[in-house]
């Protein structure tokens, strides 16, 4: 049986959730200072290509993706696209890069480390990654998981999150590969119906600043901004 991806948000990725239009771009802060003319970027799990909005200057895009619609409205926004299912094929570029994006993918898939690796394979040494990942023991998981409502009420539909990370655990799996040299916290409540409706009183650069102050309870994901390990260059250097 084929299983096909849900259909959200096509043109329009965000929606109507500002939570996630504003990780959105606390992610290209940290990396707009690094995109200069004509770097070659590379996007893995690309989806529609969204960071090239925001990119005013001419670049390589490169972006992976198994969504052939996706893929559509990536390559019409200026993106080289190739259709790459992560969970087993491997990223088909012999190039290295200097920027690669690996943002809300690696906890969707059951062998994140396997991308990880190929990443830093693909990065040059003086490259950047950015990567984001969920924080799924904040006060409100805390919450659910002792009204007995389970860290993720998706269950086993597919295409939700396979991996349920703490922040600490974030930064041990990147560390394996990467050095983080900067990072930010997003917020996201999580939050529907009236009590939604309610947080949204206060505004959201309260919860942002809750979230850097008290990350591990209010940060719902951290995003990072990383060079790869001191070990991986030497190794790099003597392949060369």
């Amino acid at each position: 049986m084929s299983i096909k991806a849900p259909q959200l948000y096509y043109g329009n990725y965000f929606g109507k959730d500002k939570w996630a239009r504003r990780r959105f771009l606390l992610s290209y802060s940290l990396l707009e200072p690094f995109i200069k003319k004509n770097v070659d970027i590379l996007d893995i799990g690309c989806y529609q290509a969204d960071f090239l909005k925001l990119i005013k200057i001419p670049v390589n895009y490169y972006g992976v993706d198994f969504d052939r619609k996706a893929l559509g409205i990536a390559q019409k926004r200026g993106a080289k696209t190739t259709i790459v299912d992560l969970e087993k094929d491997k990223i088909p570029f012999r190039k290295k890069f200097d920027i690669i994006v690996l943002t809300e993918l690696l906890e969707h898939l059951k062998d994140p480390q396997w991308i990880l690796a190929q990443a830093a394979q693909l990065l040059k040494s003086s490259g950047v990654v950015l990567i984001s990942l969920p924080n799924e023991c904040t006060i409100y998981h805390r919450l659910k998981v002792l009204l007995g409502k389970g860290i993720d009420s998706s269950g086993f539909e597919p295409f939700y999150h396979l991996h349920f990370p703490t922040l600490s655990q974030n930064e041990e799996f990147i560390g394996k590969y990467f050095k983080i040299i900067k990072k930010k916290y997003n917020a996201h409540l999580g939050l529907g119906g009236f009590l939604g409706k309610l947080s949204f009183v206060l505004p959201l650069s309260f919860w942002e600043i809750l979230a850097g102050a008290l990350p591990t309870l209010f940060a719902r994901g951290g995003i990072y901004l990383c060079q790869k390990t001191e070990r991986l260059n030497k190794e790099d250097e003597i392949k060369e």
